[in-house]
């Protein structure tokens, strides 16, 4: 009975694994202590030096806003203003109209006037007895003042003089008539599109005649003057040609027909004129 015990005992010391001593400088890692370390998230590196990243440090870095340069504002765009200028935009007030700082010309001109001055004759012909006549004009676009693109080169106004004279008679009476016009006639140009250097226009205005008449009879000179108002009107082409980029100089033309109403004549141009506008 005694030696059955016994045999036991030596035989569970046989098949018992052997149980080594743990490394006394590798500490055991309990599971209470493993959720601790994984939570500070230790680095992988040995270097002791090298600082933990705490998580309430990480969530500070996340919600930390960066510094950066703060995007720079877009240039106007200058199209935009014009389109919503030529649209009547009333929401746009601090557009400002350029229409009288960008254009080089003045709108000056000077011309010479030719043509045919068709005279009120007593013989009640239709136009009258076609003479000679010249003179010049000055012109101004004063529509330029209005700081209003449509009517810069549409508004302008003449201050003209022109001259024509007739004489006629038999070998015993002479007359001999010199007529003298000084007219100042606004006018309205349609222009042939935007920026257009030509166009058709309208004029209206008024000035005075001066009438020089001589009779001669039987070698006896009687002179005879008088000064009447007039209204002058008429339709015409008009056009000023870019000579050159370099300068502001243009080549003024103009195709008109004119009529001036002197009391109860009516006398009627049809002439042209060339000159240089400014």
């Amino acid at each position: 009975m005694p030696s059955r015990p016994l045999s036991l005992l030596v035989g569970g010391l046989v098949l018992a694994s052997p149980a080594f001593a743990q490394d006394e400088d590798t500490p055991y890692a309990y599971p209470d202590d493993e959720p601790s370390q994984s939570r500070r998230g230790r680095a992988t590196s040995p270097d002791e030096d090298t600082p933990y990243a705490y998580p309430d440090e990480e969530e500070g870095q996340k919600e930390r806003p960066s510094r950066r340069r703060a995007p720079e504002r877009p240039e106007r765009d200058m199209h935009e203003d014009f389109r919503r200028a030529a649209e009547g935009d009333e929401e746009e007030k601090d557009f400002q109209r350029m229409a009288n700082l960008d254009d080089p010309n003045t709108g000056v001109a000077f011309e010479v006037i030719g043509g045919v001055m068709f005279l009120s004759s007593a013989r009640g012909q239709t136009l009258g007895d076609a003479q000679p006549a010249f003179g010049g004009r000055f012109t101004w676009e004063y529509g330029r003042l209005l700081n209003s693109e449509p009517l810069r080169e549409a508004l302008w106004f003449d201050v003209r003089y022109t001259y024509a004279g007739q004489r006629e008679g038999t070998g015993l009476i002479v007359g001999d008539t010199r007529l003298h016009y000084a007219t100042i006639a606004p006018a309205y140009e349609f222009t042939f599109g935007d920026s257009s250097d030509y166009g058709v226009f309208l004029q209206a205005g008024g000035g005075i005649a001066y009438q020089h008449t001589a009779i001669e009879a039987g070698g006896k000179v009687t002179v005879v003057d008088g000064v009447k108002s007039l209204i002058q009107y008429g339709v015409g082409l008009r056009g000023r040609t870019q000579l050159s980029a370099a300068t502001n100089v243009r080549l003024a033309w103009r195709l008109e027909a004119q009529r001036y109403r002197r009391g109860y004549q009516d006398d009627t141009f049809f002439g042209a004129s060339l000159g240089t506008a400014f």
